[in-house]
């Protein structure tokens, strides 16, 4: 979806939502864990893969929203942002540091999703 930005220039937005728990880029403490981190990872790159396979990845800055509704425990935001934007490398964009603005949102809920928008930035 593109949009019109201030200034009359076109931005970008995309959004997805995942239904499951957010990678993570803690290191692991076992085995499981890191089992858990890789495929959460995976189902996180395959649904981005699936949005942006036909759209040309963002060459310029970015803006992430993350927006998580877990299920159980506590959730460290900086941890979940980081593989959120580790996930999205190559995919939406070639590179992390291309993000210049992140807005991150946690709630309790009845079950664990998260939702990414990606806008380019003019």
């Amino acid at each position: 979806m593109t949009f019109e930005a201030p200034g009359g220039s076109q931005m970008r937005s995309v959004t997805f939502v995942v239904n499951s728990a957010p990678p993570w880029k803690q290191a692991p403490a076992n085995k499981a864990e890191k089992r858990r981190q890789c495929e959460r990872l995976q189902v996180l790159r395959e649904k981005a893969g699936e949005v942006f396979a036909d759209l040309p990845m963002i060459s310029g800055h970015c803006a992430v929203i993350i927006r998580y509704s877990r299920n159980v425990g506590r959730a460290d935001g900086a941890n979940i942002i980081g593989g959120i934007l580790d996930g999205l490398r190559g995919i939406a964009y070639q590179d992390d540091r291309q993000v210049t603005e992140i807005t991150y949102r946690e709630w309790a809920g009845d079950q664990d999703w998260y939702q990414v928008t990606v806008i380019e930035l003019a």
